[in-house]
């Protein structure tokens, strides 16, 4: 009468390493995401500035934005389903990404004293967003 005796793993090799390709997929769009987002300004001040064309750029680039903001909802959503990332950047992308959706029509309404401020707000929260993104502590599950 034997009885193979089972080894169990040892601890280390159990512990969870975190998010690693859907951290890399949600850096990259966050990155888009934020370029376009940070061109907004820019293009409106160009606009002021006299060049007419600008505004036409600046609407193409709103819908531009806002496809990407959902594009950075669905990586955020990865990043925290089968990542195992935590869960409150689904909830600041999907802040941000309705945020663009308001945006648009109060820019096309020309409602500049909430259009502008709320511009303000999603470029600084795409910012703030990215920046947490490539931290460190992004990297550990929850």
């Amino acid at each position: 009468m034997s009885t193979s005796a089972q080894t169990l793993p040892d601890t280390a090799e159990i512990t969870p390493r975190g998010p690693r390709v859907t951290l890399t997929v949600l850096r990259i769009m966050a990155v888009v995401h934020g370029l376009s987002v940070l061109a907004q300004p820019v293009l409106a001040g160009s606009y002021l500035s006299g060049d007419v064309d600008a505004l036409t750029i600046h609407a193409i680039n709103a819908d531009t934005a806002a496809a990407f903001g959902l594009f950075q909802f669905i990586a955020a959503i990865v990043f925290v389903w089968k990542g195992r990332g935590r869960q409150w950047a689904i909830w600041a992308t999907l802040g941000i990404a309705l945020a663009e959706e308001v945006q648009i029509p109060l820019g096309l309404e020309g409602m500049l004293a909430a259009h502008i401020p709320l511009g303000v707000s999603i470029v600084s929260m795409q910012i703030l967003l990215t920046v947490w993104l490539f931290r460190e502590n992004a990297r550990r599950p929850r």
